[in-house]
C-alpha cells in the first residue's frame, strides 16, 4: 500500500478515536468515560503497535483538548498511547489469537494509568471511584472492539489492503 494510502488510514482512526471519544462521552467525577478505547483497540488490532499508539495518544489527547480536559492532555497522551502500543504489538509478534489478551492488557494500563493520575492530580481517594469507571469503560472497549473488528477488517481489506 502506498505511503499517502497508510497515512490516509492512520488519520482516519486518529480522527475516529477524536470523535469517539470527545462526542460519545459521559462525565465522570474526575473526568469523563467515553467509547473510544473501541477505537483504539480495533486500529491497534489492524496496523499493530506504533501506529496503534501514535493513534491512540494523538486522538484521545486532541479528545482532551476539544473537551475541555487540558490538565490530563499529557497524562493522556502516554497513558493511551502506552496501551494502544501494547494492544498492537503482542498481536503482532504473538500472532491474531493473541489479540484479546493484548487488548485486556492495554486496558490494564489504561485503569492504573488514570488510577495513578487521579491520585497525584486530585486525590489518592479519588482514584477509587475512578478505577471502577475506568475498568467499566475498559471491558466496554474491549468487548466493542472485538465485535467490530471483522466488520472493519473485511471493509479495510476491499478497500485499503493493509499487507
Amino acid at each position: 500500500m502506498s505511503k499517502v494510502r497508510i497515512l490516509s488510514v492512520y488519520g482516519l482512526f486518529t480522527a475516529l478515536v477524536t470523535l469517539s471519544t470527545a462526542m460519545l462521552k459521559i462525565p465522570g467525577p474526575t473526568g469523563y468515560y467515553h467509547l473510544g478505547d473501541i477505537v483504539i483497540y480495533t486500529a491497534a488490532s489492524l496496523l499493530g503497535g506504533l501506529p496503534a499508539a501514535a493513534i491512540a495518544a494523538v486522538g484521545s489527547a486532541l479528545a482532551d483538548l476539544w473537551t475541555g480536559y487540558t490538565a490530563w492532555i499529557p497524562w493522556t497522551f502516554f497513558i493511551k498511547g502506552a496501551a494502544g502500543f501494547v494492544a498492537g504489538a503482542v498481536p503482532r509478534k504473538y500472532g491474531k489469537g493473541f489479540r484479546v489478551h493484548a487488548m485486556i492488557a492495554g486496558a490494564f494500563l489504561i485503569t492504573l494509568g488514570y488510577g495513578l493520575a487521579t491520585g497525584i492530580m486530585v486525590d489518592p481517594r479519588a482514584a477509587l471511584g475512578e478505577t471502577v469507571g475506568n475498568l467499566l469503560q475498559s471491558a466496554v472497549g474491549v468487548l466493542g472492539a472485538v465485535a467490530l473488528l471483522p466488520a472493519v477488517e473485511r471493509a479495510l481489506a476491499r478497500r485499503f489492503p493493509l499487507q
